[in-house]
């Protein structure tokens, strides 16, 4: 049976009014405590999320961390929103795509993909979800009895009419699938989670500051996440490693940010494009 570990004690703390700083479990690809190496039928997810949002907004935009064990394989499915899958470490099959670190798939709502089988040093990604409520989606009734499906809570479901090319198949190549976009997480790289013109679309973004850069004090207009991939910054007074996270609420001053003596490479996320433009006071 699969199951899914959550992260009850994620450090957290106000460092500024309406700016959040948390810190992603350790462990890597392998989990915490190893988890994800567990005998466990279908293999063992260990997960944490952070949202962008509150629980009254018309929505939120939900960012898992996964770290999946070596081999684990989930079959063609889909989700009810547009999401994004960000490979951190090791490597995924996703469709007919070895992902990479820093590789980037973006597919838009309701389209089946995949299969993804996890390398054979197992994964860690982050799989966004542009609308919190809309991210459960579901398997072809074909799937019901996958070894690595059950015990959780999928649905199984008969497949869409733009779906159905994929009855009697196994997989999905990516390349030249209206709706899918394939990409790197690299320093100014842009991907929107929707379609061009709609306001409610999350942005998923590559960042990087040299040696000792300084943002000053800044807002934004939506919710946003900015995360340590690689290097250090300071921000008031708090020293922020791999794997730290800056949570800001709309509007809320963000101290001033200075990159470490090695620079830093920055993963962010707006809950819309109206949290993509850095408001400098």
């Amino acid at each position: 049976m699969q199951r899914t570990f959550v992260n009850p004690d994620r450090p957290s703390r106000a460092i500024a009014p309406g700016v959040t700083l948390e810190q992603l479990a350790p462990g890597g690809k392998a989990g915490p405590h190893r988890e994800t190496l567990s005998d466990t039928p279908g293999g063992l997810v260990w997960s944490d999320i952070f949202l962008l949002g509150d629980p009254a907004d018309d929505f939120q935009v939900t960012v898992p961390d996964l770290r999946m064990p070596p081999n684990q394989y989930w079959p063609m499915h889909w989700h009810d929103c547009w999401i994004a899958i960000v490979v951190l470490e090791g490597r995924c099959l996703v469709g007919d795509w070895w992902m990479a670190p820093g590789d980037v798939l973006i597919t838009e709502a309701g389209l089946e993909y995949g299969p993804l089988l996890i390398g054979p040093q197992g994964c860690r990604l982050f799989e966004i979800f542009a609308k919190h409520h809309l991210q459960a989606g579901g398997y072809a009734r074909e799937y019901r009895d996958h070894p690595t499906l059950q015990g959780t809570s999928s649905v199984f479901a008969e497949r869409s009419g733009v779906n159905a090319r994929n009855a009697g198949r196994q997989t999905l190549p990516l390349d030249g699938v209206a709706g899918v976009a394939k990409g790197r997480l690299v320093p100014g790289a842009r991907f929107d989670l929707g379609a061009a013109a709609a306001p409610d679309r999350a942005v998923v973004l590559g960042a990087e500051l040299a040696p000792a850069d300084r943002l000053p004090p800044h807002s934004y207009g939506d919710w946003r996440s900015l995360m340590v991939l690689e290097g250090e910054l300071n921000v008031a007074g708090h020293r922020l490693q791999k794997d730290a996270v800056l949570i800001v609420r709309p509007d809320s001053r963000v101290p001033e940010i200075q990159a470490g003596p090695n620079g830093a490479q920055l993963f962010e996320v707006a809950r819309t494009p109206a949290g993509v433009e850095r408001r400098v006071f």
